[in-house]
């Protein structure tokens, strides 16, 4: 079925690199609007008070094909799709992960990742941010077996877990580094596949977006509250962060995606992509002072200060 329209702009058959961009920044203006970013981050303090889920569109299923892929062959796009449903697999121990880490310093923040347990570890309570990230994985798994007729035996990406040190600060500084480069890294690659899709396949993709925009949106904004780094200081620990994320998933991923003469064209794009997520933080964390920040969660940590 051809689309002349969708949520990336104009639909165009066999896309150019040019036409391809001209989609992802389409795609990027609707989706990382500085509005949508205010509100995703203006959500947070109510998630202390009052934790609630965000809201999915509903998926038609049967409406789902691979004949709306775009621009791109259908192997290298279920290669993506399989990789994130295997990074997106093991959310109860990344909840877990970031829960120890931020319990001592934001027992709110705390709770909204990883929930609460009981002195020996049981579950009283799914924090928000599991139960948002928990769908994604079963979402892609579902894509895959669309796009397949098979079913995806998805090998589960492995957890650090809580690493401690002697440095509190720096423990939760790296750790807050680390979700807002995995959300930013999982923005870019849900929008380039976004790029490369049209009609209910797209549709189905930009529900697990949406996620991890608003995620990355909470996890930006109160990582400035908290420390006060400047946006070079964080691109520079993100990025370093991002490559050794990266070269773990690829030494664990049962799909690999190879970057050869090929493919090489996708791999520009995803690098425009992830440069335009960052420029579109950069615009907005310039207007993120310390004075609207406080407004929003209270007086800044000690730790924050210089």
């Amino acid at each position: 079925m051809y689309y002349s329209i969708d949520l990336a702009g104009k639909v165009y058959p066999n896309p150019n690199y040019v036409q391809t961009r001209k989609r992802i920044n389409s795609l990027v203006d609707k989706y990382l609007s500085t509005g949508i970013l205010y509100s995703r981050l203006h959500d947070l303090p109510t998630q202390f008070e009052n934790p609630h889920q965000r809201h999915w569109q509903p998926i038609d299923w049967k409406a789902v094909s691979d004949e709306q892929i775009v621009g791109v062959g259908k192997n290298l796009f279920i290669t993506f799709l399989a990789n994130a449903a295997e990074i997106e697999t093991p959310i109860r121990h990344y909840a877990l992960e970031s829960r120890d880490y931020l319990q001592t310093v934001h027992p709110q923040l705390a709770r909204f990742m990883g929930g609460a347990l009981t002195e020996d570890g049981k579950i009283l309570e799914i924090g928000v941010w599991e139960k948002e990230e928990r769908q994604h994985a079963p979402v892609f798994q579902k894509i895959y077996e669309k796009l397949t007729h098979q079913k995806l035996q998805a090998k589960p990406n492995t957890v650090q877990g809580y690493q401690q040190s002697h440095d509190l600060r720096q423990d939760v500084y790296s750790h807050v580094l680390s979700r807002i480069a995995t959300e930013w890294s999982a923005t870019s690659l849900y929008l380039w596949l976004m790029a490369h899709s049209t009609g209910e396949l797209q549709h189905a993709i930009a529900q697990p977006l949406q996620d991890e925009i608003n995620h990355l949106a909470k996890f930006w904004g109160i990582g400035i509250w908290a420390f006060g780094d400047s946006y070079i200081t964080r691109l520079k620990g993100m990025t370093k962060t991002l490559i050794d994320l990266l070269n773990h998933h690829q030494s664990e991923r049962t799909h690999s995606v190879e970057f050869g003469f090929t493919n090489a064209l996708y791999a520009v794009e995803l690098m425009f992509t992830f440069t335009r997520v960052m420029a579109r933080l950069n615009y907005w964390h310039k207007s993120l002072n310390l004075t609207y920040l406080e407004n929003l969660f209270g007086q800044a940590p000690v730790f924050a200060l210089p």
